[in-house]
């Protein structure tokens, strides 16, 4: 069993509008995101914070459940831990919300990859993925460690557990146009996200 979990509670700090309910190509980037991934898990989390839960509740069913984080204010680290917290299965596989372009394929391979690890992460030539990465639930504790000591720093956890580290080429075999792992953090990524499309960006709705 395995728990897929879409994290919504940033604060949208860097976007006009809602990050959660981003659209490009006239399409919310979540509706793509919890089809992309639909039946690859037992259960599917959206983690919002408190005053997005109710907003997101339109997601609930189907498979698909909205809950808030318990652990707040602790940036994508505690949104992690309030998945792995929240999730009740041992292997989990953790998504952004903003990730317009993700493969299934690839979330599958991941996953895989977590077998006799703590941590599956893509190793792309930016860096360490972790918000398109799979967790035991044996990281909550070590997280929460790390949290404690005011530690935000997603990957310095990685130091204290197992970890598998993917190699981006592996990846390029689901999509070799690289762009599965593109994330939407400003306006113009939201435009050239539109522009790989042929459709037009669309910002977070504001209300």
């Amino acid at each position: 069993m395995a728990t897929g979990i879409i994290l919504a509670g940033g604060a949208s700090k860097r976007m006009p509008g809602d990050k959660a309910f981003m659209a490009v190509s006239g399409r919310r980037v979540l509706d793509t995101t919890i089809e992309s991934i639909r039946g690859l898990f037992d259960q599917v989390l959206i983690v919002g914070n408190a005053e997005r839960v109710e907003r997101l509740g339109v997601y609930e069913g189907a498979g698909v459940r909205v809950v808030a984080e318990p652990v707040s204010g602790k940036g994508p680290l505690g949104g992690i831990l309030s998945g792995l917290m929240l999730s009740g299965t041992e292997e989990n596989f953790v998504l952004a919300c903003d990730m317009p372009f993700i493969r299934r394929e690839a979330v599958a391979y991941v996953l895989e990859r977590l077998d006799g690890f703590q941590v599956a992460v893509p190793r792309t030539p930016k860096g360490l993925e972790p918000m398109h990465a799979a967790y035991h639930s044996s990281c909550a504790p070590v997280i929460e460690r790390q949290l404690e000591a005011g530690n935000l720093k997603v990957t310095d956890f990685f130091r204290e557990v197992r970890v598998e580290y993917i190699p981006w080429e592996e990846l390029l075999r689901f999509d070799p146009t690289g762009r599965l792992l593109m994330n939407i953090n400003e306006p113009e990524d939201m435009r050239h996200a539109a522009g790989l499309t042929g459709g037009q960006e669309q910002e977070g709705d504001s209300r």
